[in-house]
């Protein structure tokens, strides 16, 4: 089979006419080279084991020269070797069929071989019907170069490929080593991320219960704020009363620090003073006290405001309600222990007040009918001198 593959003969060619010719009357030298490279390995099988006889242990190349004896003449084989290359290689059969002669042939044989084609430009260009032996025989001459070429580059290819192969195995192993890490680094970044989803989630219903519980001091405070209307000005007054009382310790600490040295300057043949009038004595016994002072000339709460603060107690005013709202005096009265109540200057409703506070509370109460200094001194030495009075010890 190898020596009728490869075995030459002479052929006459046909150089008129348009009709392309069948792959048996082709020259025998054409088969090998035809079937080789236009027929695919694969198809090789398909065909032989459709069309021949095999035995079963048929290596490629026995089917391959039994394809190339059978090709020699006109035979089921040959038909269908004639009709599969037909059928692949429409296109390329058409495109020859643009030559007309045997030298724009060879051009577009040429072109075709250039680019690489070589498969359909062979089967097109040695079934043209200007194909002659001539160019025959060189485009089976190139073929067979091209054959050589490509088992030399192929052997390139080989090591090459074997090259590439050890690479592509270093490459994968190294991209598993990576793909192992990221895998590692993408679980503990979903780690944290989880972490930090819960923390965030915790945080957020630790803002939603602050901001509840914040909503519901707010509507407490205001609850208490309609229930008392006059608390704001009740601290006020308590925080001026813990001023005072602090400056009434002062003042007592330094009295204190000057009595012996007043009682130890005092010469021992001294006539004793005369005891004052009952009206200019001083309430020497209202320390610690609130005086509340209800009523009175605007022109003159300094001096009731001196008077006072010179027995040592603490001075709260209430215009019996010129100008000062009627709440403000019920929180004034309950911080008080005594009240100075100076009947011409006040309103009914705030008399009515005062009177019904201390009867309430029995809380020590003077009326004044006259608003002035001297009135008010001497009330406010009745209440430290009179005996029983309601002020605690």
């Amino acid at each position: 089979m190898a020596e009728a593959c490869c075995a030459a003969h002479a052929a006459v060619l046909p150089t008129a006419g348009s009709r392309r010719r069948r792959l048996w009357e082709l020259g025998s030298h054409a088969h090998c080279p035809v079937i080789g490279v236009c027929v695919p390995l694969e198809r090789v099988r398909v065909l032989a084991k459709k069309l021949l006889v095999l035995q079963g242990d048929e290596d490629d190349y026995t089917l391959h020269c039994s394809l190339v004896t059978a090709a020699a003449r006109r035979n089921a084989v040959a038909e269908a070797l004639q009709k599969d290359l037909e059928q692949r290689f429409t296109l390329d059969i058409r495109s020859a069929g643009q030559a007309k002669c045997r030298e724009s042939l060879m051009t577009w044989w040429r072109s075709r071989a250039a680019q690489g084609e070589i498969a359909g430009a062979l089967w097109a260009t040695l079934t043209h019907a200007r194909c002659d032996e001539w160019l025959e025989m060189r485009v089976l001459g190139q073929v067979h170069m091209l054959q050589h070429q490509v088992g030399a580059a192929q052997r390139v290819d080989m090591a090459r490929h074997r090259e590439l192969l050890a690479e592509h195995q270093a490459l994968s192993r190294e991209y598993a080593e990576a793909q192992q890490r990221v895998t590692a680094w993408s679980q503990e970044r979903a780690r944290e991320q989880q972490a930090w989803e819960q923390e965030r989630m915790q945080q957020r219903a630790l803002v939603i219960s602050l901001q509840t519980q914040l909503a519901q001091a707010q509507e407490q405070l205001l609850h208490w704020q309609s229930l008392r209307p006059d608390l704001p000005e009740r601290e006020q007054l308590r925080e001026r009363l813990a001023e005072q009382t602090e400056r009434n310790h002062a003042l007592q600490r330094e009295l204190a620090r000057l009595t012996p040295r007043a009682v130890a300057a005092e010469p021992a043949h001294a006539a004793p003073l005369p005891a004052p009038a009952q009206d200019l004595a001083l309430p020497v016994k209202l320390d610690h006290r609130v005086v509340l002072c209800v009523g009175g000339r605007g022109g003159s709460v300094p001096q009731y405001r001196q008077a006072v603060e010179g027995c040592g107690a603490h001075f709260l005013h209430h215009d019996g309600g010129a100008e000062h709202k009627p709440a403000q005096l019920e929180p004034q009265l309950a911080a008080a222990d005594l009240v100075i109540c100076q009947t011409g200057c006040i309103s009914h409703d705030a008399y009515w007040r005062v009177k019904d506070h201390c009867k309430r509370h029995h809380k020590r109460c003077v009326f004044v009918e006259t608003p002035s200094r001297s009135a008010f001194e001497r009330a406010l030495a009745q209440a430290a001198a009179s005996e029983g009075s309601a002020l605690p010890t």
